[in-house]
């Protein structure tokens, strides 16, 4: 056995939706479009496909009271109940013109004239108005009517500028257009006029009202020739207006006289003979259908007619609105349409390869709608609402259930694909709920009803099926009995026709043996009724949804529950099996379907298209189709869509392989403006961000982006910005987005930016993120200038000494080394040494050395910078650091100046020692030891008091705007550590004189670093701030 595989995901395929709710039905003049209001718009409804090729629908949602259109069909004009009239091109779907109606009450009726030129109103107020469409005004306003004016109607010379118009005041009044008065008044019916019609010459009028009578008028002298009683409510009457066509059909033999064809509330076509006013034919089909409760047809089965001359046909609309078009020759059914299902209870494929679908509505009629053309068969027969049906016999049999106790049988003939009843069941006591049909035979069907009983039918082998056979035979019980405590909503015959399974409202399932007529056990769990049972189709399971919202799998070994499903959050109306007993597809209130693998015991799949509760679903024999309905009047036929989704998905990667590897060509070839079009084109903003990073290593990479930027069109420019406003959001692309919107604002005008509808969200997601990229660059260089500060003390602190004790220098390499690791450690790049700022360094070093400041001095300008300090409160960290920079270099050159002056003294000494004798050699000793001991003992205080003075420093630099307390502390510090060091200032002078220099071209280059990227950042904010506002 081949594997079958599992389903994924179902698509709308087709789907048979209400296109008309009640109100004027028109036409056109070459037959191929009908139109039909409902509700807000009008549908245009192709009749040879049967479907809603255009709808005319406005903004506001105003109900449509009325429409027409013109004889050339070019214009459509519509009349809403708000008292607006809206010119339209519905071919184009274009609203040409809107003015305000001057009536005080809504439009019902409206007609143009033969030239399309002028159009009549008429009015709930009991007005007419008339309007010329070309010149845009109202021509002529007539008073007089005591009623609605519910028809118009222009004459058909339109030399004669006549117009005729009738209502509930049961007159007929003719309105002269020259001189803008009445011509005439034509009053004799007792009831309301609902139809005009003119002879071909214009000078007789027919005029038919619900007052079951036709009166023939001569326009000559507006005088009543005669009146032909019709016996019926007329809401139709219109001359045949070539006899001889069909003098056969219509049985048109009468010479005298002439004849013409009504409709009316029996819902059949009628032909008279005005001479004679003897019906002469009379169609056999009638569209009234009788209700249990009544005795008689429903008034007014037919609302309205028209006669179509390019198709011959007189289309009826039905009270049901269903509309029905029959040819004029024999009045033979030519196509019907169902305008509005109301409530779908319950659907089932039909026909041969599932090429019809009956369906069960909230009407005693059964629909057989043809799927290619959904040209549908109204079937007659039960008294009252359909609830369920069922197929059998390779879907050329039907068998139904409804609430007036019976159930039927129907047969379709394959030659011509009429469905005629064959047989009828009568037994139950009320209304039958649910009826099923055998699987491997047709000998028997089984019913179930709200008495509580399930009947099994005997299924004659002899019924009738030939469609002109209008016998009906009588089903028999085979078997019957209680089944449960209360109404039984479902039953379901095994595969193999011996078993029966029930659901019903008392929340159990009982299962049943047919051949031996006893019931094998039951089963219980759920916590509400159940409103269907379901055979797997190869195990030994039954499946049953319930009001609780829940499915179980049942053992029919057993009776016990082996799986339940959660997921609906409303009552699961149906369940079938699919994918061989693998998969389930349930439908319930909530207006969803969903698609389960019992194996994993999950949902994979919810459809969402029903926009109230989903009463049904089946499936086709092949279960490549599956058809919905539900209280949305809504018939979704549904195709599985798996196989074509993954040859879809597989084509997609195949495609997107292909793309990759050209990208790749294109990245190796460097052909950069080609591969970030592909990049664009794939949607990858990823490999955008590859590409320009490549670019900009190469050398002149900075050219190289711009330039190639500058080639994009500018739907590419809008994608790059939109992908480089994501790069933005990681701090480790943020620079290359900014340098790639940087280029960007500069090449292109505000203006050509913002012609893109995204620019202001984009904008939005790009502002904050460079803000927040440039307050880490501030703290980064804050931390830079700790970062010097902290290693210029660290290397004094750590100095190796000589033999004599003395410090010694830090060799260049030494300096470098841990130069690099202090600028790796900040993530700053260091640039090379810049030789004249090193020069200019070394000469103001060697000046300040020269100047020989004291330490008084020195402490006095320190004092004069804390007093400016003080009086101008600058926040600035920047400024107070390399204010305390500046402090530390003059006070370790006094240091050095000190070191210096104590080697020179003693050298001096060594040199003149050996003149002076043994004498001045050991005061000479004595100095030097002297000197030593106070030199380190000085060196030890200096270190302590300057170890106190950073940590101060340390402290007071961390808090950034709220430091003054601490810097008056350092200060206090600083000044009393003063008195201590001024003996040693000059000989640190001389160590720290190299280690300013190399200090200050450190800060010269991490200036030179920092600024212009902080300048560029804040320019880059400002242009993105200035777009977005002008964007607002």
């Amino acid at each position: 056995m081949s594997s079958c595989p599992m389903k994924a995901n179902f698509r709308v395929n087709n789907q048979i939706e209400a296109f008309y709710t009640g109100g004027k039905v028109q036409l056109s003049k070459d037959g191929r479009f009908m139109f039909c209001s409902q509700d807000d718009k009008v549908n245009i409804l192709n009749l040879e496909l049967g479907k809603v090729e255009y709808v005319i629908r406005q903004e506001d949602g105003d109900e449509v009271t009325s429409f027409v259109v013109s004889p050339d069909d070019e214009i459509l004009v519509v009349a809403y109940r708000n008292l607006l009239i809206k010119q339209w091109n519905w071919k184009e779907k274009q609203c040409t013109r809107t003015w305000k109606a001057i009536h005080r009450g809504p439009i019902v009726s409206m007609a143009f004239d033969a030239t399309s030129t002028l159009l009549a109103t008429g009015s709930s107020d009991f007005t007419i108005k008339v309007w010329d469409i070309i010149r845009a005004y109202c021509t002529h306003s007539f008073k007089g009517s005591h009623g609605v004016v519910s028809v118009v109607e222009f004459h058909p010379d339109p030399e004669k500028l006549l117009l005729f118009s009738a209502g509930d005041d049961c007159k007929v009044r003719v309105w002269d257009l020259q001189k803008t008065e009445s011509r005439a008044v034509l009053d004799s019916h007792n009831s309301s006029v609902t139809s005009l019609s003119f002879s071909k010459d214009g000078n007789t009028l027919l005029t038919g009202g619900r007052d079951n009578i036709v009166i023939i008028w001569d326009l000559g002298d507006y005088h009543q020739v005669k009146t032909v009683p019709i016996y019926e409510a007329v809401e139709f009457v219109m001359m045949i207006p070539h006899p001889k066509r069909y003098k056969t059909e219509l049985n048109l033999k009468e010479k005298d006289g002439f004849h013409f064809v009504t409709a009316g509330a029996e819902g059949v076509l009628k032909v008279w003979n005005s001479k004679s006013s003897r019906c002469v034919y009379k169609q056999e089909q009638t569209l009234a259908t009788k209700r249990s409760s009544e005795s008689k047809a429903i008034d007014a089965a037919i609302t309205q007619a028209m006669y179509c001359p390019a198709l011959d046909e007189i289309a009826l609309v039905t009270y049901d609105h269903n509309i029905v078009l029959y040819t004029l020759k024999g009045f033979k059914l030519s196509k019907q349409f169902v305008g509005y299902n109301e409530e779908i209870l319950d659907v089932k494929f039909m026909g041969e390869n599932s090429s019809h679908i009956a369906v069960a509505s909230n009407s005693e009629q059964i629909r057989v709608f043809e799927i290619s053309s959904h040209n549908c068969q109204i079937l007659t027969g039960h008294t009252d609402i359909v609830l369920e049906l069922d197929v059998f016999k390779k879907g050329l049999m039907l068998a139904s259930c409804s609430k007036d106790n019976t159930v039927r049988l129907w047969h379709m003939d394959i030659a011509s694909g009429l469905v005629n009843c064959i047989a009828v069941g009568k037994g139950h006591t009320h209304s039958v709920g649910t009826v099923a049909t055998a699987r491997l035979s047709s000998n028997f069907l089984v019913s179930g009803s709200e008495d509580q009983t399930i009947k099994v039918w005997s299924v004659p082998t002899d019924l009738p099926t030939n469609p002109d056979d209008q016998s009906i035979a009588q089903l028999k019980v085979k078997f019957a009995t209680r089944a449960h405590d209360k109404d039984i909503n479902s039953v379901a015959i095994s595969p193999n026709d011996k078993l029966l399974a029930t659901g019903s409202q008392d929340r159990s399932a009982k299962l049943w043996h047919l051949e031996r007529e006893v019931m094998l056990g039951s089963f219980r769990g759920h916590k509400r009724g159940i409103w269907c049972v379901r055979f797997s189709p190869t195990d030994q399971a039954l499946a049953t949804s319930s009001a609780d919202g829940t499915i179980k799998i049942w053992a029919l070994t057993n009776f016990s529950c082996v799986k339940t499903f959660e997921g609906h959050d409303a009552s699961v109306m149906k369940v079938v099996f699919l994918t061989r007993g693998m998969q389930l597809l349930s439908c319930g209130s909530d207006g969803l379907l969903k698609l389960w693998t019992i194996k994993s015991n999950e949902c994979v799949k919810t459809l969402d298209e029903h926009t109230h509760k989903v009463w049904t679903l089946k499936t086709n024999s092949e279960e490549t189709m599956v058809v919905s309905g539900g209280g949305d009047s809504r018939i979704i036929i549904w195709e599985d869509c798996t196989e074509v989704e993954q040859e879809e998905e597989r084509a997609k990667m195949e495609d997107q392989l292909m793309k990759e590897q050209q990208l790749s060509n294109l990245l190796h070839e460097k052909k950069y403006l080609k591969a970030i079009g592909l990049a664009i084109t794939l949607d990858q903003p990823f490999k955008l961000l590859g590409i320009v990073k490549t670019i900009m290593e190469e050398p002149e990479g900075l050219d190289g982006l711009t330039h190639t930027l500058g080639k994009l069109r500018q739907d590419q420019i809008d994608a790059t910005i939109r992908f480089a406003k994501q790069w933005n959001t990681n701090s480790k692309h943020c620079h290359v987005a900014q340098t790639v919107i940087s280029i960007i604002l500069k090449r292109k005008r505000p203006e050509v930016l913002l012609d893109n509808p995204d620019m202001q969200q984009t904008l939005e997601g790009l502002i904050p993120y460079t803000e927040r990229h440039f307050q880490r660059m501030n703290r980064l260089l804050q931390q830079a200038m700790f970062v010097e500060h902290t290693w210029q003390m660290m290397r004094r602190a750590t100095a190796p000494t000589d033999a004599t004790g003395e410090y010694s220098t830090l060799s260049t390499d030494d300096m470098d080394i841990i130069e690099s690791s202090i600028y790796q450690r900040s993530g700053v790049k260091r640039l090379p040494e810049r030789s004249g700022d090193s020069e200019q360094d070394s000469s103001e070093s060697s000046e300040e050395e020269e100047e020989g400041m004291s330490a008084e001095e020195v402490d006095q300008q320190e004092s004069d910078d804390d007093d400016e300090d003080n009086d101008s409160e600058l926040s600035d960290v920047e400024q107070e650091n390399e204010r305390t920079l500046k402090r530390s270099q003059v006070k370790r050159s006094s240091i050095d100046d000190s070191e210096g002056g104590s080697r020179r003294s003693q050298v001096k000494r060594s040199s003149t020692g050996d003149s002076d004798g043994e004498s001045s050699e050991s005061e000479a000793e004595m100095d030097i030891g002297k000197e030593e001991m106070t030199r380190k003992l000085t060196r030890s205080q200096t270190e302590d008091k300057e170890n106190d003075v950073d940590n101060a420093r340390r402290k007071a630099t961390s808090k950034g705007k709220q430091n003054m307390k601490s810097k008056k502390m350092l200060k206090s510090e600083s000044k009393k550590s003063d008195v201590t060091r001024n003996g040693t200032k000059r000989a640190k002078k001389m160590v720290s004189s190299s280690a300013s220099t190399t200090k200050a071209n450190k800060q010269t280059t991490l200036d030179d670093y920092i600024s212009p990227r902080r300048t560029r950042s804040s320019n880059i904010t400002n242009r993105l701030r200035k777009t977005s506002t002008s964007t607002r």
